[in-house]
């Protein structure tokens, strides 16, 4: 079935150098509130950079580690999604899917939605976790 992007939205979530938590929040997205979302999809530092704030894209030695999760629909059922399943576009040796990341759609609460890192980062430069959201 083919899928027709009705809005899209960019969001970055942005991490100082020298950060060490293993969970970060999404700020409030207001364009985002009770929007029904579509899809999603991430980025990497392959397929852009540098993130729209000027940072570098958060590297993949960190990625690889990162799980992201949805609080959707008053719980967190989309729980740990590995980053890298959001990503579809073959670039380098970073690892990819060929299908967007779609979902039933449903609203998600973005400031209770984090993405959580398997291991203690280094983060040696200011950088952004990068996704792109379909909704409407």
């Amino acid at each position: 079935m083919a899928f027709f992007a009705d809005k899209f939205e960019f969001v970055e979530l942005q991490v100082q150098s020298g950060a060490t938590a293993t969970r970060y929040f999404f700020p409030d997205l207001p364009k985002l509130r009770a929007k029904m979302i579509h899809a999603v999809e991430s980025y990497t530092a392959a397929t852009l950079s540098p993130a729209p704030s000027g940072n570098v894209v958060a590297p993949n030695t960190i990625l690889d580690n990162a799980y992201i999760v949805f609080y959707t629909n008053g719980t967190q059922d989309l729980w740990r999604v590995p980053y890298f399943t959001l990503n579809r576009t073959q670039a380098g040796s970073d690892p990819f899917v060929r299908e967007l990341w779609k979902l039933r759609p449903q609203s998600i609460t973005w400031d209770k939605s984090y993405i959580e890192l398997g291991q203690t980062p280094t983060f040696a430069a200011n950088s952004s976790f990068c996704l792109g959201v379909y909704y409407s």
